[in-house]
């Protein structure tokens, strides 16, 4: 455990609503003198936050990223040149900020994004990426100062903090794109476009209308598309909707390296990026698969996968309580009545974890049949075929030996 981690230990989880706080922080730490971009969305931010940064890494850039959550190590949210920072390098940068901290007295989120800021500066990077945490109008990436917005897919999660239609959520998510600038969007639904028509005055690229993916195709291993019908583009990780993911990202590291740093770009023909948590197999056989979709259409993108994949299992399902548990068990209702598989509840402890008797109730209520609970994750007991999912949490749950 690092000191970052140390210090925040026990706390309870909060959302500080304003950025007043984050944004003394900020001026206090000296801010940034290099361009970034900023990711925000409901479903793909973090794996398109990757990909932007791997297309800017191939161009000879030193690149920073932020990201969350992590999955099984801290240090899988601070990273340079796609490699996470050394626990040393980690502990030294937060002793640097401790001060910033405790004199505007952040949240674990907020003193993340100084911490970020530090490392960043102390390997002088050349460009950053920084990914949303929560919504957008008021979370701390959003107090930066980005050449560039990013929306990924928009839809109902933490309805409790954003709001409880599309069109809401839209709303606090296009406020990263601060009404003017550069915009590169990948969600096409009519809310949101239509948020986007009335919120943005700026130049917008816009999925399926300025650049697309087209020719997609699905392996165990990977995913191939095409580029705007052109470009062969490989990808290592599995699923149609990552070709999304990897031509927004293509969009936004190309406009950004021409239009703000003054670089030709040159198309990547492959991306390496892998991320735990995104299609993680843990065992081949029997199949043992960890993904962390936490909202429906999370779960319909994870379920669909499987299914073009031949891929039947049980499910291995935890989550938060402040999520939309009754829709996204009805996506696993539907991925179980394919699979003929059954259906493992696991209480996630944390205050924000939803107890196992709602979850069991919720699940009978949308009409799954084959349930049980489970105390506790261990692979060797799950000796069938098995997919782990409903919340990154559970990648720190599970016992693997």
């Amino acid at each position: 455990m690092v000191l970052f981690e140390e210090y925040f230990r026990g706390k309870e989880f909060k959302w500080d609503i304003g950025l007043d706080r984050v944004k003394g922080a900020i001026e206090e730490f000296g801010g940034k003198d290099y361009p970034s971009i900023v990711v925000a969305g409901t479903n793909g931010k973090g794996t398109t936050s990757h990909l932007i940064a791997e297309a800017l890494k191939k161009q000879g850039l030193k690149v920073g990223l932020f990201t969350s959550p992590h999955v099984y190590s801290f240090r899988e949210r601070v990273k340079v040149d796609l490699r996470e920072v050394s626990s040393g390098e980690l502990n030294r940068a937060f002793k640097g900020i401790l001060p910033i901290v405790e004199k505007f007295n952040l949240s674990y989120f907020e003193a993340s994004l100084i911490l970020a800021l530090n490392l960043f500066k102390e390997r002088e990077v050349d460009c950053g990426v920084f990914e949303v945490g929560l919504g957008g109008r008021l979370d701390a990436v959003n107090a930066l100062d980005n050449q560039l917005a990013v929306l990924t897919g928009v839809s109902l999660d933490h309805t409790n903090y954003l709001g409880s239609t599309i069109e809401e959520i839209a709303k606090e998510k296009v406020a990263v794109f601060k009404g003017k600038g550069v915009g590169v969007v990948s969600e096409v639904k009519r809310e949101v476009l239509k948020v986007l028509e009335s919120e943005f005055r700026g130049e917008l690229h816009l999925y399926g209308r300025d650049f697309w993916a087209d020719r997609m195709k699905l392996f165990k291993f990977g995913t191939s598309f095409y580029y705007m019908g052109q470009l062969p583009i490989k990808l290592k990780l599995v699923g149609k909707h990552y070709c999304k993911n990897a031509s927004t990202a293509i969009r936004a590291a190309q406009v950004f390296c021409e239009r703000f740093l003054g670089k030709k770009f040159k198309i990547p023909e492959s991306f390496s990026v892998v991320l735990p948590g995104r299609f993680e197999i843990l065992r081949e056989e029997p199949l043992a698969l960890f993904d962390g979709a936490h909202n429906r259409e999370a779960l319909t993108s994870l379920f669909n996968t499987l299914k073009e994949l031949n891929l039947k299992a049980s499910v291995v399902f935890g989550s938060f309580k402040d999520k939309e548990l009754p829709l996204n068990l009805k996506a696993v209702k539907d991925y179980l009545d394919w699979s003929s598989g059954e259906l493992l509840l696991v209480e996630i402890p944390s205050e924000r974890g939803a107890k196992l008797e709602f979850l069991l109730e919720t699940a009978r209520e949308v009409g799954i049949r084959k349930v049980k609970s489970l105390d506790r994750i261990t692979l060797k007991s799950l000796n069938f075929p098995v997919v782990l999912t409903g919340s990154f949490y559970l990648g720190g749950l599970i016992e693997r030996g």
